[in-house]
């Protein structure tokens, strides 16, 4: 589809970073082409969402009216499917490097006085042959992926530059506004986190730390809250991986008692990181809501602030004053 000009009426401003982002994000595609490491496919896969949630961004402020608009639209989808594509690869190898990391942790306790379980480590070795057998399938299904949509999706994000080059914007808007909105709704969804909730939260609060990331480097306050969420992001994310290898686990390992076997001690990782990734959101929280040299205490056992009335407005202001 050819692009022409747009219209001043029609212009979606993108920042200079943003084009930057653009021109790193096909350098990423191309070396996870030639080479789908660990890193190159975690790094694509997580600058991929950090562009679909800035387009996102400004196709809700600018509208769906312009010919820029619809690149972004037709990129945001064709991103969305990249990124399901690197989802196995990126999940084998993480679940990997848990268990290579418990691994070093088990055979580094002997010391003639423990040792570790052989039951324990037979099981992990079949889980990384599994694992690792996995990964080479999503490998192959990625390459076919890549083959057939990379050149477009690559050829969409030309069209944005493009069409977004000659206009951009003089003043640079802060992304932190509605960053704030997202955080207050997720304080009011989910007053009370646990293993339950806790990974939806985390997927609505990445929306938020990526968007105020957009602003960090020029605006205090949103470098203060992308700090904050990477920390509660991260915490729950640990989390996540151990609960998602418990599972994995579960299916490859069916039967095998937990007392002595690698199914009771992920369980038992998972359980530890499940705390203190609780603990990290209601710490982080209560930081985002402090006010001046007063902190407000939040009530036990709830991570997340749930005051029913409380607005972006105000937590803005109180960063502010914070800050």
């Amino acid at each position: 589809m050819n692009f022409s000009s747009p219209s001043p009426s029609e212009q979606i401003p993108l920042q200079p970073e943003w084009l930057r982002r653009l021109e790193a994000w096909r350098g990423l595609l191309a070396r996870c082409t030639l080479r789908p490491s660990r890193k190159n496919v975690h790094a694509l896969r997580s600058q991929t969402l950090r562009l679909r949630v800035a387009l996102q961004q400004r196709l809700q402020e600018r509208g769906a009216d312009s010919a820029a608009a619809d690149a972004f639209r037709r990129w945001i989808k064709e991103g969305k499917k990249l990124r399901k594509a690197l989802e196995p690869v990126r999940d084998a190898d993480v679940y990997l490097a848990r268990l290579s990391s418990l691994r070093s942790r088990l055979q580094g306790t002997q010391d003639g006085a423990t040792q570790p379980n052989p039951r324990c480590l037979r099981e992990m070795s079949k889980l990384e042959a599994r694992l690792k057998r996995q990964r080479q399938r999503g490998i192959g299904e990625l390459a076919v992926v890549i083959e057939a949509r990379g050149k477009r999706i690559n050829r969409i994000s030309r069209e944005i530059e493009a069409t977004l080059q000659p206009r951009l914007p003089s003043k640079v808007h802060s992304t932190v506004p509605e960053a704030l909105r997202i955080f207050t709704e997720l304080t009011r969804d989910f007053p009370n986190l646990d293993a339950g909730n806790l990974h939806e939260y985390r997927k609505r609060l990445k929306q938020a730390r990526y968007l105020v990331e957009i602003s960090a480097t020029t605006d205090s306050l949103a470098k203060r809250l992308a700090a904050a969420f990477r920390r509660i992001h991260n915490a729950a994310g640990e989390w996540h991986d151990w609960q998602a290898l418990v599972l994995e686990a579960g299916r490859v390992l069916p039967g095998h008692g937990k007392q002595d076997g690698l199914l009771g001690v992920l369980e038992a990782l998972a359980e530890k990181a499940l705390h203190r990734a609780l603990g990290q959101c209601r710490r982080s929280t209560a930081r985002l809501l402090q006010n001046g040299g007063e902190t407000r205490s939040l009530p036990p056992r709830k991570p997340v602030v749930s005051d029913p009335g409380l607005q972006f407005d105000d937590v803005s202001r109180k960063l502010r004053i914070s800050g």
